[in-house]
């Protein structure tokens, strides 16, 4: 969107550029076209305070950036199923002892210090082992909130990651029998 006020000025730099270029002497040996310069009042129907709409800015002239606004779509939502379970990654960073833990949902799952809920855990139809999207609840012993409380993403484990000092959790798929 370009305001009246940047319009403005570009015609005023314009038109004080081509007044400069006649008081010098300045001829147009480099091709600049400052002296071809034409100002034209502008038209205060055409520019809105609020910038055009996409319907505005589709009904332009067929040219350039324009013919790619009639290509915008929008995304669809990918059909997911609830799975039974989950099967969780947990790791102690302090020992560095890994182990994949099987959660059932609805139930609680506990690995030392760490006590992990499932709530749900859900997968692409037609692709259980594809990505997995598990909601969960982790705590750790002495701490009286959830360390984690949320939708984990198995393709994108940093996107909602667990941040606790010690222990590191992320689902890795779910479980469909």
């Amino acid at each position: 969107m370009i305001s009246r006020a940047l319009m403005m000025s570009v015609a005023l730099i314009a038109s004080t550029g081509a007044a400069w270029a006649q008081d010098t002497g300045f001829t147009d040996d480099l091709q600049t076209g400052i002296g071809s310069i034409v100002e034209t009042p502008l038209d205060d129907s055409a520019i809105g305070f609020g910038g055009l709409s996409l319907e505005q800015l589709q009904a332009l002239p067929d040219e350039g950036f324009q013919r790619e606004l009639f290509d915008i779509t929008t995304e669809t939502q990918e059909s997911v199923a609830s799975g039974t379970g989950a099967v969780i990654r947990v790791l102690d960073k302090l020992t560095g002892r890994v182990e994949d833990i099987s959660i059932a949902r609805g139930q609680t799952a506990t690995w030392g210090f760490v006590s992990m809920r499932l709530d749900d855990c859900r997968y692409p139809v037609g692709n259980p082992s594809g990505d997995a999207y598990a909601y969960l609840d982790v705590s750790v012993d002495g701490i009286d909130l959830p360390v984690f409380q949320g939708w984990m993403i198995s393709s994108s484990p940093a996107l909602n990651a667990m941040d606790h000092p010690r222990y590191d959790a992320w689902v890795l798929n779910c479980s469909t029998s």
